[in-house]
């Protein structure tokens, strides 16, 4: 009697010291949603220890046919893995559109299950949440506590944001109105993807980074919710707040320290689109290339109506004129406006941009001959090389992505250039 007496003295004494324990993660991810799932595994996959936190006994929030599309991609990098290590061949099936909640469900728990860095907590109901020092400080109702260096509110309707009495709609920056998209520079600053309109009248909206930092608080991300203009597709918008927040526990900063290109060339790294640019494929080997290149605004894609909706291109056929490039060029590089003074084209020849690049990026003649030589094995094109002839916009894409590299040039949340 004593003996079990005393067995549950121990047990109890255990329990309560369980329970209070405190958690120290990178990220913390709250939510039972599309964008949770999303934000807590690119965390995780972006290198920080990362906790998905929710009330519910499971992971079961409704997808849109655009968050499955994620999904898959989410999947097949798991199943990639596994089929290389399996020397597997054979692709992996597509998602069936039309499968079910429960069916889809597993597929999440069996990512998560299996995600490095990636805790889930489920049944766990926040009690408080409160500023510590650069992070964040959670209670639960449990007793248990989590120290976060940040927090991602990727609730229904944004309750923690509601809680901390934090407006979500001022941000760090605000989405652009469709028809002047591309005429400022925020849309370089894209993260994520998100539309307006229904059914075959949708409009197509990047959402830019700052759009989903709070303005005032430090190390807290929200996932964007619909409004009266836009949608956000809730695992693009996830995956986009988990890079953030992932960002600043990886690197010990705040939010309005953040790199943009680091944070976007984190995204692609892991597949995601940050343009939807509706005249390339993913299948394009220089798929990449044209993504840099958009969010970069050294050549602009244009938004294009296509019977009741608007769609984003590269316009990958067109011609370029001196004067088109001028402008830009001069933002970027100083340099280039000594070449243009001397060299007004209506249209710029093959021969001419790479002049351009020699004269830029202060190269030799070596530059000609590794451009001609890999024209079609290391460019991919399927043109031939004839440097009297225009130039495209695609092949000058591709070749100022690898020569003049703009990407690599950092940019602020409002798209403007940073020395």
């Amino acid at each position: 009697m004593v003996k079990y007496f005393f067995s549950v003295i121990v047990l109890f004494v255990t329990s309560l010291s369980l329970s209070a324990q405190t958690i120290k993660t990178g990220v913390l991810v709250i939510g039972n949603t599309a964008g949770s799932i999303a934000a807590s595994i690119q965390s995780a996959r972006s290198g920080a220890k990362t906790v998905l936190l929710t009330q519910t006994p499971q992971i079961s929030a409704d997808l849109s046919a655009e968050d499955l599309s994620y999904l898959e991609k989410i999947r097949d990098h798991y199943q990639l893995k596994a089929r290389k290590k399996s020397e597997t061949k054979d692709p992996a099936a597509a998602l069936d559109p039309k499968m079910t909640k429960a069916q889809y469900s597993l597929l999440v728990k069996s990512i998560t299950d299996t995600t490095k860095n990636l805790t889930v907590t489920l049944n766990s109901s926040l009690e408080k949440i409160e500023k510590d020092g650069k992070g964040w400080e959670i209670r639960l109702r449990s007793g248990q506590k989590i120290k976060a260096d940040a927090v991602v509110d990727a609730t229904e309707n944004l309750l923690i944001a509601s809680i901390l009495r934090i407006d979500p709609n001022k941000t760090m920056t605000t989405q652009t109105a469709a028809p002047e998209l591309f005429e400022g520079k925020l849309y370089r600053s894209t993260v994520a993807t998100a539309y307006s309109g229904t059914g075959t009248s949708r409009s197509v909206y990047p959402i830019p980074l700052g759009a989903m930092i709070p303005a005032g608080v430090d190390n807290f991300v929200i996932v964007p919710k619909s409004n009266n203009t836009v949608t956000p597709v809730n695992m693009s918008a996830g995956q986009a707040a988990g890079t953030i927040a992932s960002y600043c526990a990886f690197f010990k900063t705040i939010t309005k320290n953040i790199n943009v290109r680091v944070v976007q060339g984190e995204l692609m790294a892991f597949g995601a689109e940050l343009i939807p640019l509706a005249d390339i494929k993913r299948s394009d080997p220089n798929f990449l290339a044209f993504q840099r290149m958009s969010v970069s605004g050294l050549l602009k894609p244009s938004l294009t109506k296509e019977d009741d909706h608007t769609v984003i291109k590269f316009d990958t056929a067109g011609t370029i004129s001196s004067e088109q490039l001028r402008v830009p060029m001069r933002e970027f590089y100083s340099r280039s406006q000594i070449w243009f003074a001397d060299n007004k084209r209506e249209a710029m020849t093959i021969e001419d941009v790479i002049n351009l690049f020699m004269f830029t990026a202060t190269r030799g003649d070596e530059l000609k001959k590794e451009i001609e030589e890999g024209w079609k094995e290391s460019f991919n094109f399927d043109t031939k090389f004839e440097p009297k002839r225009q130039i495209t916009r695609k092949e000058f894409a591709v070749l100022a992505d690898r020569y003049l590299q703009p990407f690599n040039i950092r940019v602020d949340f409002a798209g403007n250039l940073l020395s």
